[in-house]
């Protein structure tokens, strides 16, 4: 292939272009979709899953107005390197998500399971807190007197007695 090629501006709008400029937008929908719209509740994967979205966003809204840059004939973009450019950069990201996903991806989520592990274990070892018999003097509430006169409600019994019944059983 000659070197010229990639310096040459060629305004010609063929298969190979649309492609480019077709899978751009879908690159661009996928990485808004993962930034935005898509979530997940596990924090080592979620996280992964944004910043991926984020990079897929950016370098497809890039490519989408390169293509449409060239599609409209403007003369520095009609040379073939701007998209040869984006292209290496989706390849490239294409190969980090893979190494990321395979190598990197499992190391965090198994560093995060056993924290979560030791977690549980750490609690259940803890010792229970000594009830405090003295009242501070900000610490006494005060019942809510309605202005209207009315009586004042009363709160929920249930609730009070669930408070107590998971004091007792600590």
């Amino acid at each position: 292939m000659d070197p010229s090629y990639f310096i040459t501006p060629n305004p010609d709008f063929g298969a190979p272009e649309w492609v480019f400029f077709i899978a751009q937008f879908v690159v661009a929908i996928a990485g808004a979709y993962l930034t935005f719209m898509h979530s997940d509740t596990n924090p080592v994967r979620g996280p992964a899953l944004r910043r991926l979205g984020y990079a897929m966003l950016i370098l497809g809204l890039i490519g989408a107005i390169i293509g449409a840059l060239r599609r409209s004939a403007i003369e520095p973009f009609t040379a073939p390197y701007w998209i040869t450019i984006i292209t290496v950069l989706s390849v490239a990201l294409i190969i980090y998500a893979i190494y990321y996903a395979r190598s990197v991806y499992p190391g965090r989520l198994a560093a995060w399971e056993a924290s979560q592990r030791g977690r549980g274990a750490r609690a259940a070892a803890r010792p229970q807190p000594t009830q405090r018999t003295a009242v501070r003097e900000g610490a006494v509430r005060e019942e809510k007197v309605p202005t209207n006169g009315a009586a004042p409600r009363p709160s929920s019994g249930r609730r009070a007695a669930r408070r107590e019944h998971k004091r007792r059983n600590k």
